[in-house]
């Protein structure tokens, strides 16, 4: 058996970026507009301190991030991990979902913002 070592990055067309980003902006605005219907008070594109988020909401310290295509390479998923870990020193909780999540499970992720958001607010108010 010949096995032959995978590259970590692959030239992608433009077509292919392209259809990602597009199906991006549809997987933030389905998002939106779900979090809205659900009655969760979420704000779009908030940057806390250096770092930029797709959603968060302040009360319960939660920021939501969309992962595209362009996460699947190591240099930003590199740069992702110092965000992480500033965010947490912070106290945020960072929910990551990929636009295919939420194109095409958009109950199972608000479920989760939901599920995230009571566990939040019970740790608040716990004596």
């Amino acid at each position: 058996m010949n096995s032959q070592p995978i590259p970590l990055y692959q030239k992608v067309s433009e077509k292919v970026i392209r259809h990602s980003l597009d199906n991006s902006i549809t997987a933030i605005d389905k998002l939106h507009l779900k979090l809205l219907e659900k009655g969760f008070h979420f704000l779009r594109n908030q940057t806390i301190r250096n770092y930029s988020f797709d959603f968060y909401c302040s009360n319960a310290k939660i920021a939501i991030e969309i992962d595209g295509y362009a996460h699947e390479f190591s240099d930003i998923h590199n740069l992702d991990a110092t965000k992480k870990l500033f965010i947490a020193s912070l106290g945020i909780t960072v929910l990551r979902f990929t636009d295919y999540q939420i194109l095409t499970d958009i109950e199972e992720v608000t479920r989760t913002v939901k599920n995230q958001i009571k566990t939040t607010t019970e740790s608040i108010y716990a004596v």
